[in-house]
């Protein structure tokens, strides 16, 4: 499932990427996130090269349907969200691996790009796109429906935490 999530941003372009490429994002971040989100931790934050590595780890809070219990953990509702943005091209790229099984693993794939482009007027428009594919028959659309709808949320509460931290007083 494609999906394209775009925010336009009273703030030029140089101050929004500051606070995407800030240490203290995630930090700032996870309060905006809600209850659906248990713990989230940056596990690596590194400069170099022009270009910004960054993995967040997730930890979801969902209650698992009593017919899933016996397939799934808590534990498989977690997830890493690695990302590298490039100052030059202020853009990156982005994929998020499930803590699952490796054996399950190729039934899940979550990749996409974000973009940041100056506007007029001192402002900034930031375009998250993505795909998200979940290869399990029955349940595909209904599940690729929700994790997109959770992605979006999580992308509406950093656009929130963006302007927050980006916000010239």
């Amino acid at each position: 499932m494609r999906f394209e999530i775009a925010h336009e941003f009273d703030i030029p372009l140089d101050a929004l990427e500051l606070a995407v490429l800030s240490p203290e994002l995630l930090g700032r971040l996870r309060p905006k996130m809600g209850a659906t989100v248990e713990r989230a931790e940056q596990k690596e934050h590194a400069i170099e090269d022009g270009k910004l590595s960054r993995l967040w780890f997730f930890q979801a809070n969902i209650p698992i349907p009593s017919f899933a219990k016996p397939h799934v953990t808590k534990e498989m509702c977690a997830w890493d969200q690695r990302s590298t943005y490039d100052l030059k091209s202020h853009s990156s790229t982005w994929t998020i691996r499930p803590n699952i099984k490796p054996d399950w693993q190729k039934y899940f794939h979550a990749e996409g790009t974000y973009q940041l482009v100056a506007l007029d007027r001192g402002r900034t428009r930031r375009v998250v796109s993505g795909d998200v594919e979940l290869h399990v028959p029955v349940v595909r659309q209904v599940a690729e429906r929700m994790i997109v709808a959770e992605v979006k949320k999580n992308f509406e509460a950093e656009a929130e935490t963006l302007r927050d931290m980006a916000t010239l007083t």
